[in-house]
Order: C-alpha cells, then sequence, then structure tokens
C-alpha cells in the first residue's frame, strides 16, 4: 500500500489511546477482583477503612458495594473517553490530509465543501480520481463521527441524526465489514449507539479506525505522482537553513530514502535524482 507522510504520526496516536484502553481494561479487570471479597464479606464498610493506604479513599467515601458499581460505571466512561479521542485523532488527519493534498496539487474547478469532513474528502478524491472511491470506509468515520458526539454530550439515547444515519447505514456497514480480516470483536453497527461499551467494543472499534485510516490514506497517496512525493521532501529538506547547499549525491540519498520510510515508494537513486531535477 502507498501511503504519506501524515500516516504515521496518526497512526501513533490512534495505537497510543488503544493502549490506554488496555490499561483500563486491565485494571479494571484487577480492581473487581480484588474488591468481590470485600464486596462479599464487608458491603457496608466505607471506601477509607476498606483501602487505608490509598490516599484518594477518602476522596469518595462510598461503601463497599457501591463501588463495585463505582468502578464499572468508571471504566465505561474511560473507554468512551477513548473512542472520542480516536475520533477526534482521526478527524484531524483527515483535516491534514486534505491540507496536504492542497499544497501538492493544483485542484480545478470550484471548492468542494462539506459540513462533515470525511464526506468533504471522499467528494474530493472522487474529483482527483476522476472516480468515486470506497464509501464504506468514510460512512464508518461518519458513523464514529455520530458515536464520538453521543459519548462526549453523554447522551442517553442518539440523537436524530445519528438515529438516521444508523438506519441508513447500520446494516451495509455489518455487511462491508464482515470479511474476515477485520476482528470487530462483536460491533453491530445497528445497535452500537444503545449498547453499553465494553472493552471489546472498544478494542473493535479502535480497529475499524486504524484500518480506515490505512486505506483512505492509500487512496489519497495514489492520487500523487513521485514527482509530488519528491517536491514536498525537498521543500521540506530545504526549508532548514543549513541544508540549502546540501551536495547533489547527498540530496539524492535522503529524498530517496524517505520516499521509502514515509511514503512506501522504494525507487533507485537513478529515478529519485530524474524527479529531483523535474521539481527544483
Amino acid at each position: 500500500m502507498k501511503k504519506t507522510p501524515l500516516a504515521g504520526r496518526f497512526l501513533r496516536q490512534l495505537i497510543r489511546v488503544n493502549d490506554q484502553i488496555c490499561f483500563s481494561a486491565m485494571q479494571q479487570w484487577d480492581f473487581a477482583k480484588r474488591l468481590d471479597p470485600l464486596v462479599k464479606s464487608s458491603p457496608n464498610q466505607f471506601s477509607a477503612s476498606a483501602f487505608p493506604q490509598n490516599p484518594y479513599a477518602e476522596t469518595i467515601f462510598r461503601s463497599v458495594q457501591e463501588l463495585a458499581d463505582f468502578s464499572a460505571d468508571a471504566q465505561v466512561v474511560a473507554l468512551q473517553m477513548g473512542v472520542v479521542a480516536s475520533v477526534e485523532h482521526l478527524l484531524a488527519y483527515v483535516e491534514e490530509l486534505q491540507g496536504l493534498r492542497e499544497t501538492l496539487v493544483a485542484t480545478a474547478g470550484d471548492p468542494i465543501f462539506d459540513d462533515a469532513l470525511e464526506e468533504q474528502l471522499r467528494l474530493r478524491i472522487a474529483r482527483w480520481k476522476g472516480a468515486a472511491p470506497t464509501p464504506e470506509y468514510f460512512r464508518t468515520l461518519g458513523y464514529f463521527r455520530h458515536l464520538r458526539n453521543h459519548y462526549a454530550h453523554v447522551n442517553s439515547q442518539p440523537n436524530a441524526a445519528f438515529s438516521t444515519y444508523t438506519r441508513s447505514y447500520g446494516t451495509p456497514l455489518n455487511k462491508f465489514w464482515d470479511n474476515g480480516r477485520t476482528n470487530l470483536h462483536g460491533i453491530d453497527f445497528r445497535t452500537l449507539p444503545s449498547t453499553r461499551l465494553t472493552p471489546d467494543l472498544a478494542f473493535g472499534i479502535m480497529n475499524l479506525l486504524r484500518v480506515c485510516l490505512w486505506h483512505i490514506d492509500d487512496i489519497v497517496a495514489d492520487t500523487l505522482s513521485l514527482s509530488d512525493a519528491v517536491r514536498w521532501i525537498v521543500q521540506d529538506i530545504r526549508s532548514i537553513p543549513r541544508n540549502r547547499g546540501m551536495s547533489r549525491d547527498r540530496l539524492v540519498s535522503k529524498v530517496t530514502a524517505r520516499l521509502e520510510m514515509e511514503w512506501n515508494l522504494k525507487v533507485e537513486a537513478e529515478v529519485t535524482l530524474k524527479a529531483i531535477e523535474t521539481v527544483i
């Protein structure tokens, strides 16, 4: 697959949040195991006496029985905030991706705008490629944009816009992702908004966000030429004053290495040299 220089940075952000979600799940499981004997033996004991070594036990001051419910609710909130952060990262990526493409290639015609960033990108890609891209990756991102709002606004039920989106795309997205390759961990797009979030469902969401990023990045990278990538790299290298006098051989070497590392394009030095000569 091709890629843009943005993919790696935003994938690392998603992986970082995913690790936090995994830690939350591990922490909750461990705490529930330690709490269970206390619930059975002294359910009315208060947190301060049950956990005398914990400096924060007095701040909540609840019975052990209540702590069990608080702990489960706290995990749901942590998982939801992980999903919110991840969708924010991916939407920021979509915005930066469009900016990158526009700096490299001038687009003819009237500007395309849409309130939904993922739909705006889909429409722009259709113009750039001359053909519509696979819509499900963008529909999935749109779905999770609605889910982000649902969690962030602490809605008890999906709002009208999310309900309409789910009715329109829930079943098609289930069919699209039932491909035997992506582990959904039990996600059902038709019912996810009204389902209590679990670690497994959060893992499925994170998998889908990563896969969507990979494919969208590949689709956009495919609209850019080798010369476009070389121009971007050369401009970036020469933006540092000390690099402006760099020798030709060193410039070719650095550009060739960055083409493979940042764009997943493996080319010979001679090809890089010819591309450099066309952009400087």
